[in-house]
Formats: structure tokens, sequence, C-alpha cells
């Protein structure tokens, strides 16, 4: 048991190193840099849009994209994403009750 134990730690640790050494090896590429800067609105317009396809009614549809435009409205206003997660939530939940 402790053999295991001591085997899923080391895994867990080089797990965790490795990609820290990897970052600072190749910290100074520039197309790493440009991909790290896109990479963060890409998965999050994939998730949106993959959410928006599989909504199961008009209603439904309706709800997440209203309380997407008002993630969005409230992000380019305050530049607070947890604000901007709160109100989108909020919006959902809340739209729930009049549409």
């Amino acid at each position: 048991m402790l053999a295991a134990i001591v085997v899923c730690a080391a895994v867990t640790y080089s797990l965790r190193l490795f990609p820290v050494l990897l970052a600072h090896r190749f910290r100074d590429r520039e197309d790493l840099r440009e991909i790290s800067a896109l990479l963060p609105a890409g998965l999050m317009l994939i998730l949106v849009a993959y959410t928006l396809l599989e909504a199961d009614s008009g209603v439904q549809l309706s709800r997440l994209i209203l309380a997407a435009v008002i993630s969005v409205i409230v992000n380019a206003v305050s530049k607070n994403f947890l604000m901007a997660f709160i109100a989108g939530f909020s919006a959902y939940s809340l739209s729930g009750l009049f549409l």
C-alpha cells in the first residue's frame, strides 16, 4: 500500500513539474506568446458555440443567448470576469421565471 502511494505521489509531482520546466525553456518564443494570448478567448468561443448548438428548445436557446449577451456586456464594461460570470448566471436563472 505504501509503495502505491509513493508511486502515485511521484507521478503527480512529475506531471506538475514537467510543464513548469518546459514553460521556462520556451518562454521567449513569440509564436507561443501569441497562442497563449488567443487561447482563452478561442476556448470560450468554442464552449459558447457548443452550448448554444445543444439547446433543447427555443426557450432554452433564448435564455442562453440572453445570458451570454449580458455576460459579454458586463465584462466589456467592468473588465471583471467574476462579475460577468455572476451576471450571466443570474440572467440565465432569473430568465427561467419569465420565459
